[in-house]
């Protein structure tokens, strides 16, 4: 009978696996044909032409910025957790932050960022405290998308010619750039909401806990009820950090701005303002977390080349085109390049974790 068990568990366990590098490789099969379709759009030359020709001091402002941004990201996360009574080193939650970076670069729905309290535990940061925080800090992060979202659309319709619009046509009637763009915020929102209401919503968090106590779902919930009351609390303690949390967030996306903006120097786009950069992104990047691909990759993509192209006059010349592709790899690819900082403490975090399950499952002598 054991034997038919654990015989029943290991096949349970490989289709599981089974199914899960099937959607991978899904996934990158889809990624790899956005990004043949970007190439073939653009053209390889025109790419190669502006990458090139990019102006390096300009480069090197933008990887500063995006440096800034993830030393008051981590500022941030030590404030909120310092609300909920636990100290960290700023050195270390800094690899943390980039270790939890890194992760949601290659994860779909750049999901992986939820992972950063696993790479907290080296300095014995409760989890039930630091996944709160996290789930916090990124409800505000979701309403200031909404909000730049909102934004980075009246941009659109006071500066992008009518005629221009055009080429993206119409759905149901309505035009495909703006039902896109309107997508993009509800869904912002949607996500801002249900972040908002799991994180400080009591009722929220009762009814999930009723949930995951029914007779039928109890046994899958694991350890994670006996946390629900450690997460309540800690819930309650990162309310207090809020005004902390988008005073930094805003500060944060004013530095993403600059990012950009320098970025679009470095490669000769000189006809996007500040202002341009610091209202489109919010909107461009939440096509990153369409699930379809890792972080939207190759979405996100797509997404600058069709908007920018929107603020020059038609036709657009190929070397404009080849300018907006090369920004749009180098907005992901600078990101990727300085998150490998984390990777250090992804492959500490993750041999404390196997070590820690290899000792719990040595049997007790007696």
């Amino acid at each position: 009978m054991l034997n038919d068990a654990k015989t029943f568990q290991e096949g349970t366990g490989l289709k599981r696996d089974s199914r899960r590098i099937t959607r991978i490789l899904l996934q990158i099969i889809i990624m790899a044909a956005i990004f043949a379709a970007l190439l073939w759009y653009v053209g390889i030359g025109s790419l190669y032409t502006a990458l090139l020709n990019i102006k390096l001091e300009y480069l090197l402002l933008a990887f500063l910025a995006y440096f800034g941004i993830n030393l008051l990201f981590t500022v941030r996360l030590r404030i909120v957790l310092k609300k909920d009574g636990v100290k960290t080193s700023f050195g270390r939650t800094l690899l943390a932050q980039y270790a939890g970076m890194l992760t949601s670069d290659v994860t779909p729905g750049r999901s992986g960022y939820v992972l950063t309290p696993l790479y907290l535990r080296d300095q014995e940061v409760p989890t039930s405290k630091s996944l709160s925080g996290i789930l916090g800090i990124q409800t505000i992060e979701f309403l200031a998308k909404v909000i730049g979202g909102i934004g980075a659309v009246i941009f659109l319709i006071d500066v992008v010619p009518p005629q221009n619009w055009e080429q993206f046509g119409t759905f149901a009637g309505i035009n495909l750039g703006f039902f896109i763009a309107g997508l993009g915020i509800a869904l912002m929102l949607t996500g801002a909401t249900l972040l908002a209401a799991f994180t400080w919503s009591q009722r929220a968090i009762s009814l999930f806990d009723r949930i995951a106590n029914s007779k039928y779902l109890k046994r899958f919930a694991g350890g994670l009820m006996g946390r629900l009351e450690e997460y309540k609390e800690s819930a309650h303690k990162t309310r207090k950090a809020i005004p902390e949390i988008v005073l930094l967030t805003m500060a944060c996306w004013v530095l993403k701005g600059f990012e950009w903006y320098f970025l679009g120097l470095a490669l000769g786009i000189t006809q996007i303002p500040w202002i341009g950069y610091f209202l489109l992104h919010p909107l461009i990047t939440a096509l990153g977390f369409v699930p379809i691909t890792p972080a939207g990759a190759g979405v996100q993509e797509f997404g600058i080349v069709g908007i920018f192209t929107l603020l020059f006059p038609t036709p657009v010349s190929v070397e404009v085109t080849g300018a907006i592709a090369a920004f749009a790899l180098l907005a992901r690819g600078l990101l990727i390049f300085e998150d490998l900082i984390g990777v250090p403490q992804i492959a500490k975090s993750t041999s404390i974790l196997v070590f820690s399950r290899k000792t719990s499952d040595k049997p007790a002598i007696e």
